[in-house]
């Protein structure tokens, strides 16, 4: 960190006595402005350097490459004033060399800090092409003023050594997920800044030398061109040193610097195109075709990478694009659209998704338990550090690809909790089921035969009465107990008593209450029950509503007189029985009362019990008709 700074007051303080000085050589001039520049370039990067966490060895590279940059000018300065002589010279001219080596070596050693793949190798390579390429530059001369071979040699040495850090970078990124592999990504695009400014220098001066332009304004292009490449390879290699929290690694912005990387290469391309037709073809139409050629393919060829360029970014991000298109189009079929979609990525038909339903208990899509093995499952989600949804597959290459996506845990989401509410539903359903058979079976050896018993008793009894008011009365009674005992079983097996069913509310509650109708006061229902019938779950509703009140009433509250009301009210039925009971009910305290609360509550009505203003009890019930 002091070091840093210490560089950077100290080079700002030579370039800016360099400035003071009479510039010689008029044909490389360089304006103060565009030194400036450079200068400038040179301390942002060492300043942006001194704020970073890295490791050891991408820090040393990047302070190099800060250090090259500030001194280039100050070196161009010297020597253009014959401060120094030659070894200074000598420095200044081949000033561009250490931070051109530098813009590809530390993107290489930072792709290997943030990825955890070690690249000393490849730097090592870089550095080794780039010592190669400098000892047969000094050599040429030497061996002949022309240079020769060997600075041809060294000339492909060095062009070709930019090659070298993107392969590094981009192939360390290969298998990597979430931020790392964006981290790794940033390292690789700053590997291809110094690729972009060979191609953009060649092309430059290729296209000043067809335009019969020299002199200031090319050498300033490509000193302002130095400025800004090396800048931004320095700028992306610290982004990719960031911590977590840095907005730099949201897959937004990554998708976003990839994407003008991509049109930066399109417009470098298209300048190289130029440069081809205004040197080669002998027409200016034929010039023009070319150029209308070149929009055409440079534009579709854009277009796909762009595409291409967010699944690189975040492998999932196509993942998560399938399965929104294909949920909208099957909707409530999450769990078989991704198991779908998942397949068709990975190319593997036979893949399968496993969903963590509960206590470690795995299932397929369509709910079914499975037996896993370890060796061939992928983790797509996590849930509290728990895994929660595994790509079953046999083929090693998918199970790497899909490794590749990291936690798809936003994208299952919905299939994972399709999967659970199936799974909970499933559950509730046999155990329902259960408990019906255990209740039926109940009612058939307690309540059913009790009934049945009951009114077999009163049938024989009935021949040894002689008042046919009494026998009629016993032959009705028998009727009512085995209405009643055919109740029990509809109930008992989950269904609705027959008469509610055919007849509807009216009916149903003007059965239910004959037998005690010496209670009943008034029994009033809405001629409406008859007319518009509410839902049949509304009704039965309804229906148990007024049995359990009655019930309850004449079991708890010695009541003489019971009045039962059931209207409609604005699309609502309202159902009111009162007693002249002691009153004192309460919802909280039995089972009867608390479970009617519930169910209303479920149709979203509302169950009020109160005492009257009088002596007694009011059940009141309000539920929405439904229909």
């Amino acid at each position: 960190m002091a070091a840093c700074a210490l560089v950077g007051f100290v080079g700002l303080s030579a370039f800016v006595v360099s400035l003071t000085l009479t510039w010689r050589e008029e044909d490389y001039h360089v304006e103060a402005a565009v030194r400036w520049t450079m200068a400038a370039a040179g301390a942002l990067i060492l300043a942006v350097t001194s704020r970073t966490g890295h490791s050891v060895a991408s820090g040393l590279a990047l302070f190099v490459l800060g250090t090259g940059v500030l001194a280039y000018p100050t070196l161009l300065g010297l020597a253009a004033a014959d401060v120094g002589g030659r070894p200074v010279a000598v420095l200044a001219s081949a000033g561009h060399v250490l931070p051109l080596t530098m813009v590809q070596l530390a993107p290489v050693l930072v792709s290997g800090h943030v990825t955890g793949r070690s690249r000393r190798g490849w730097a090592g390579v870089v550095l080794a092409v780039a010592a190669v390429g400098a000892v047969l530059t000094g050599l040429g001369p030497s061996v002949e003023p022309s240079g020769g071979p060997l600075l041809a040699v060294a000339g492909l040495l060095w062009f070709g050594s930019f090659a070298l850090a993107p392969v590094a970078c981009w192939t360390a990124v290969r298998g990597t997920a979430g931020h790392r592999r964006r981290r790794g990504i940033i390292a690789g695009l700053a590997s291809l800044v110094p690729v972009l400014i060979i191609v953009w220098c060649i092309t430059l001066g290729g296209l000043g030398s067809a335009l019969a332009l020299g002199g200031d304004p090319t050498i300033a292009a490509l000193f302002l061109g130095f400025s800004a490449a090396t800048t931004g390879c320095a700028l992306l290699s610290v982004a990719a040193l960031s911590d977590d929290s840095s907005p730099l690694l949201r897959s937004t912005v990554v998708v976003g610097l990839m994407r003008a990387m991509v049109l930066a290469v399109v417009v470098l391309v298209a300048s190289g195109v130029a440069l081809a037709t205004i040197t080669l073809l002998p027409t200016r139409e034929a010039a023009v075709l070319i150029a209308v050629a070149l929009t055409v393919v440079l534009g579709w060829s854009a277009t796909r990478v762009l595409q291409w360029v967010a699944g690189v970014v975040d492998p999932v991000a196509e993942l998560r694009l399938e399965i929104e298109r294909a949920t909208g189009l099957l909707a409530g079929r999450h769990r078989g659209v991704a198991e779908s979609v998942v397949r068709r990525l990975l190319g593997d038909q036979g893949a399968a998704l496993a969903f963590n339903v509960e206590d470690g208990r795995w299932v397929d899509v369509e709910g079914q338990v499975l037996a896993l093995t370890p060796s061939e499952n992928v983790v797509l989600a996590r849930e509290q550090d728990e895994d929660v949804v595994l790509l079953v597959s046999g083929d090693t290459r998918a199970r790497r690809d899909a490794a590749a996506w990291g936690d798809c845990g936003l994208v299952l989401a919905p299939a994972l909790m399709e999967v659970r509410e199936a799974w909970q539903s499933g559950r509730a359903s046999v155990a329902a089921q259960e408990e019906r058979a255990r209740l039926q079976q109940d009612l058939h050896d307690g309540l059913q035969g009790r009934l049945l018993g009951l009114a077999l008793n009163l049938q024989m009894s009935r021949d040894d009465i002689d008042d046919p008011v009494a026998r009629l009365a016993i032959s009705e009674t028998v009727s009512e107990l085995r209405g009643a005992v055919q109740d029990v079983r509809a109930m008992a097996g989950g269904r609705l008593p027959q008469i509610l069913v055919d007849d509807g509310l009216g009916a149903a509650v003007r059965a239910f209450v004959q037998p005690v109708r010496a209670r009943i006061g008034t029994l009033h229902l809405s001629p409406d029950l008859d007319g518009r019938r509410p839902l049949a779950s509304v009704e039965a509703c309804a229906y148990f509503v007024v049995g359990e009140a009655i019930n309850n009433a004449i079991k708890h509250s010695g009541c003489a007189r019971i009045d039962v009301t059931i209207a409609i009210h604005d699309d609502s039925v309202v159902v009111r029985v009162s007693d002249d009971g002691i009153g004192g009910a309460d919802v909280r305290l039995g089972s009867g009362l608390r479970g009617l609360t519930e169910r209303v509550h479920a149709h979203g009505g509302l169950l009020i019990v109160s005492d009257r203003e009088e002596n007694g009890t009011l059940v009141e019930a309000v539920l929405p008709c439904g229909r």
